[in-house]
């Protein structure tokens, strides 16, 4: 049985659609097999374990390291992972 999101939840989750409405985001990419992991946003911080879909390999991401300088808010970015 499903039961329905209550209130505040459902508040959260609109709160936060509206505070990444204007930001940039980030594809993330395996670097084995270039399928796309995940999506992260500019404010992105810390670290974050993945795992790909489709070649089942695993890694362990330091945003810190995949930042991106001096582009349009505009544009999309691809982050490639290492594995480890």
């Amino acid at each position: 049985m499903i039961e329905s999101m209550n209130d505040e939840i459902f508040e959260k989750l609109e709160i936060s659609k509206a505070e990444v409405a204007t930001m940039t985001k980030r594809d993330m990419l395996c670097p084995n097999c270039n399928f796309r992991i995940s999506t992260v946003f500019a404010d992105a911080r810390g670290h974050m374990q993945v795992k790909c879909k489709k070649c089942k390999n695993e890694y362990i991401l330091n945003f810190a390291y995949f930042r991106t300088f001096g582009h349009s808010r505009d544009q999309d970015f691809t982050v490639y992972l290492t594995k480890i």
